[in-house]
């Protein structure tokens, strides 16, 4: 709604009758800042975490698959079934799962529909290397999968969203490419499952990337810093 110049004058009041708001990327702020006025509420970043107990790190995989998950309304569907129709046809040994709702996917890929937080985690530990291809967006659309890809110890291969380089390490826990580029998604895909041990590395990089910033526990501690009365 900012990049359209169509945030309603309601929300605009209401956001700026707070004496904070928070946003879970970095590239949220400022243009917030910029509707809401010099004189509107503190605007504060908190990164996402998830539950890294639960999400836990496991012996990387035998079988190269890749899996994607997601179904919120920035997702690409069409750049992900082109990437991955790419893979498909360089690897045809790569075993490729999408959970989603979008239709006409490629030949050779599966298709499952919703999943329980338990099945996903059995899914991630299946995984080479996770995948998300969005549109563009400032609020950092598949970073809970892409935190739990990572909690798991697997890389991942990112559509690069302004937020979303504030969750990826770019070369060191994944890659991320440019909003619709599927030839690009579809290669460094490739690239890591010809080299398991350098994907496993990634995946072990980002679990400790998770551990050290993007747990519940950490996002819990941001809030509480918001809310305690002595927040600046």
């Amino acid at each position: 709604m900012v990049e359209r110049g169509t945030v309603p004058g309601r929300l605009v009041d209401v956001l700026r009758r707070a004496e904070a708001l928070w946003v879970l990327s970095e590239a949220q702020v400022e243009p917030l800042r910029r509707v809401l006025g010099a004189d509107g509420p503190r605007v504060v970043a908190v990164p996402f975490g998830v539950d890294a107990e639960f999400f836990s790190p496991r012996p990387f995989p035998d079988r190269p698959r890749v899996v994607s998950i997601g179904n919120d309304r920035d997702r690409d569907p069409q750049t992900l079934f082109r990437a991955l129709a790419r893979v498909r046809e360089a690897r045809p040994e790569a075993e490729i799962i999408v959970q989603t709702s979008a239709a006409e996917a490629p030949d050779g890929i599966e298709i499952v529909q919703r999943m329980s937080h338990r099945d996903l985690r059995e899914l991630y530990e299946t995984a080479s290397v996770v995948a998300t291809a969005t549109r563009s967006n400032l609020h950092v659309s598949g970073m809970t999968v892409t935190l739990e890809a990572l909690a798991t110890g697997r890389p991942v291969v990112n559509t690069g969203t302004p937020g979303m380089s504030q969750y990826v390490a770019e070369g060191r826990t994944g890659h991320l490419v440019p909003v619709g580029d599927a030839e690009a998604m579809a290669d460094r895909l490739i690239s890591l499952l010809d080299d398991p041990t350098r994907a496993a590395a990634m995946g072990a990089a980002g679990r400790r990337v998770v551990e050290e910033g993007f747990t519940t526990q950490v996002m819990c501690a941001h809030l509480g810093a918001i809310l305690s009365p002595t927040a600046g």
